[in-house]
């Protein structure tokens, strides 16, 4: 007899973006200073390459019926 199981998969990621922040300063050096010190209003994020490094089943656990009845099978395909 088949058992239904819920896996918990990993996937381990490296993201590159590229961060647009406002800075209010009396210089570009005081600006750069504020950055560094991660101050600043941040009003957009690129992101400009996203990496898959690792994939991986961390665990699984037996479901009960009543559990696998309740889950749409669009979010948890079986098979």
């Amino acid at each position: 007899m088949r058992v239904a199981k819920r896996y918990v998969a990993k996937i381990e990621k490296t993201i590159y973006a590229v961060d647009t922040l406002h800075i209010v300063a009396e210089s570009e050096e005081d600006a750069i200073d504020m950055m560094r010190n991660g101050q600043g209003l941040p009003v957009n994020t690129e992101i400009q390459e996203e990496k898959i490094d690792n994939r991986w089943i961390d665990s699984s656990e037996p479901i009960s019926d009543s559990e696998y009845v309740s889950f749409d099978e669009e979010r948890l395909p079986i098979g």
